[in-house]
């Protein structure tokens, strides 16, 4: 048996009443037309979009020879890549099966965290402190509260999709932003202002 079940299955008990909560809730909203927007938006939040984005970004600011922002570029790649790879070996340690419901979509691979919600967080919430960090400061908290809604929908839409139990996407939320909180201080220290710890020294 793998260490995860040994470790988290009273916690998928005590999780059941929450899970099955929220699906219930989430579950009377089903119709043809939500559920096209679920999976537009889940879309959103898949490893297809978030790669090409993680290599359109950096090949857009090369392509218009912004030197100032290669190396920011680069770490929206590094960071979902190292992210997701952390999400993969999460899902190995937990292996929690996926929830018993009306599927609306076929997926497999195991449950928690989400992965989708994970992901989503560690890319889009980069995104957003690259925001506040670089944009003028009119267009930030738009452009914020479109990117934080828009991660909140995805991990909305695999609960309404049947493929996660809302323990998982909550799960998902809480790992993405410990990476980020372990990220952004690694770029911003060691790769995007280098220097920045030798002229305080000095």
């Amino acid at each position: 048996m793998y260490p995860g079940v040994l470790l988290t299955a009273a916690n998928w008990e005590l999780s059941s009443a929450f899970d099955s909560l929220v699906y219930k809730l989430i579950s009377g909203c089903i119709s043809d037309r939500m559920t096209r927007f679920m999976k537009l938006v889940t879309f959103m939040g898949s490893g297809w979009t978030l790669t090409v984005l993680s290599i359109a970004i950096p090949f857009s600011i090369f392509i218009l020879e912004k030197k100032k922002y290669y190396t920011v570029s680069l770490m929206v790649s590094l960071n979902i890549s190292v992210g997701a790879l952390l999400n993969h070996i999460l899902k190995l340690i937990f292996h929690r099966p996926r929830p018993d419901v009306n599927k609306l979509i076929e997926i497999g691979g195991y449950s928690f965290p989400s992965g989708h919600s994970m992901n989503s967080t560690i890319f889009y919430g980069f995104l957003i402190y690259l925001i506040f960090r670089y944009m003028p400061s009119r267009l930030r908290y738009p452009l914020a509260g479109i990117l934080c809604l828009l991660i909140s929908l995805i991990g909305i839409s695999r609960i309404y999709l049947g493929v996660h139990y809302a323990s998982d996407v909550v799960a998902g939320f809480v790992f993405g932003l410990i990476w980020l909180a372990f990220f952004i201080p690694f770029a911003e220290r060691f790769i995007m202002n280098p220097g920045k710890k030798a002229k305080t020294q000095q």
